[in-house]
């Protein structure tokens, strides 16, 4: 029977990502099989996580995917699984506004698996103790363990463990990492580098150096079992080959959408405007994901190819959905980093890359003009992006979009004839979601 535990934190920034990240990776190289997963939306952390485990990350969602489909992607994602290794977000309560919803706690619990905190101690001692238990009682969770991030020294983390002894000697210390810039991936807006852009002969190195600091085996003696649950039946109505631009420009798609395209019938071929690639001849529509195509901006505008079909393909009526980074490839212009791209030029926008983040989970109800939902059908999904877009010519709405973080209401995404384009991210695999996907296939028809 799989094992099952999540690495939470105290914050962003502690180190989560890092341990989850050497965990996964020495617990692999010992000839587990892993299978990770990631609470929050997120793209590129789970990226990390696929390619050291050989599995996709899955996605643990509740305000993306509601709390039975959180249950469901778990629990039928633990077939050919030894152990299952959940990374948190953010701190470990920290959800949606001042409730637990959607919170590391919460899916915790949702699931019954035990936590094993990180805490990042640089410049703390006894202090440490004090968070521990505030976080130990405040709800709740089943803190089994803690692990100390950016440790002082070895006499640093001796001192932290009498502490723990001390003060909450029924929370074991499981791990210490010293502080240095091992294992630290560099970052750029969005987050870190991506998996593709990484030395993985060397990052493995460096994680299996850090993963001797954590004692893996108390860890999985602490575990949670889990017994895996048979996936539902598919629904293959659909008959329709779906192009999706996938590589270093086209990466943040959930592999659950993949998956709900694939249930009700369609065939994916991947290709990748990055390469030179461009849209199969016999697709009968087209998915751009997010992701980012102003770094990629000057490889992308050489495939002139590529910008010729995506603005035939549009003309042409069938189906185009496009997310965030999809979006922005439409533009007619990008300025970025003091660049301009002249991109494909499908919308009448310009794109202009701001200071500050727009983030934040996010409910859509569609607006009459939508081409892929009924008037009135609403859709959970979040947006993350630092570039705001300037319309040359208006062009209709297809949301009224709700920022409920941020008290924040407004039309966006745009449409034109069987083109959507928008910066909201969606799961197609579950919920309401799972209706704009069969809208998309269904105009391929």
């Amino acid at each position: 029977m799989p094992k099952a535990f999540m690495i939470a934190g105290i914050g962003s920034g502690c180190g989560k990502t890092t341990v989850t990240s050497a965990i996964i990776c020495a617990l692999k190289a010992k000839g587990y099989r892993v299978q990770p997963f990631k609470v929050g939306p997120d793209y590129i952390d789970p990226q990390h996580h696929s390619f050291l485990a050989g599995k996709s990350c899955r996605s643990l969602d509740c305000w993306l995917m509601g709390v039975k489909g959180v249950k469901e992607n778990f629990y039928t994602s633990l077939k050919d699984t030894d152990v299952a290794v959940i990374e948190g977000v953010g701190g470990i309560y920290d959800g949606l506004g001042v409730k637990a919803f959607a919170s590391s706690a919460y899916v915790a619990r949702l699931l019954d698996v035990p936590v094993f905190l990180v805490v990042d101690v640089w410049g703390i001692s006894r202090t440490a103790a004090a968070m521990v238990k505030g976080i130990k009682d405040f709800e709740d969770v089943r803190i089994a363990g803690v692990i100390f991030n950016f440790l002082g020294s070895e006499g640093h983390y001796r001192l932290m463990k009498e502490i723990m002894n001390t003060y909450m000697p029924d929370v074991p210390v499981v791990g210490g990492l010293i502080r240095s810039k091992k294992g630290i991936v560099p970052e750029r807006h969005l987050g870190i580098l991506q998996a593709h852009e990484i030395n993985w002969e060397e990052r493995r190195n460096v994680l299996l150096e850090l993963a001797q600091s954590i004692d893996l085996e108390r860890i999985l003696e602490l575990s949670a079992d889990k017994r895996p649950q048979t996936k539902p039946p598919t629904e293959k109505n659909f008959s329709v080959k779906v192009a999706v631009a996938k590589d270093r420009a086209f990466s943040f798609i959930y592999p659950e959408s993949e998956e709900a395209l694939k249930s009700l019938g369609a065939e994916l071929a991947f290709f990748s405007p990055v390469d030179g690639e461009t849209i199969p001849t016999d697709a009968q529509a087209l998915l751009l994901p997010g992701g980012y195509p102003e770094v990629w901006g000057e490889r992308l505008v050489e495939n002139r190819r590529f910008i010729k079909d995506l603005k035939e393909f549009a003309k042409s009526g069938l189906p185009v959905y496009a997310e965030c980074g999809g979006l922005i490839f439409l533009a007619e212009k990008v300025h970025y980093k003091g660049k301009t791209f002249p991109f494909a030029g499908v919308l009448p926008i310009e794109v202009d890359f701001a200071q500050r983040p727009f983030l934040g989970y996010a409910r859509a109800k569609a607006l009459r003009n939508h081409p892929f939902l009924k008037e009135g059908s609403t859709v959970r999904g979040h947006v993350f992006h630092y570039s705001v877009v300037k319309e040359k010519d208006p062009l209709p709405k297809g949301y009224r979009l709700f920022v409920p973080s941020k008290g924040i209401s407004l039309e966006e995404g745009f449409t034109k004839g069987n083109l959507f384009a928008t910066y909201l991210h969606l799961n197609l695999l579950f919920g309401p979601s799972k209706d704009l996907a069969i809208g998309f296939l269904t105009k391929a028809l």
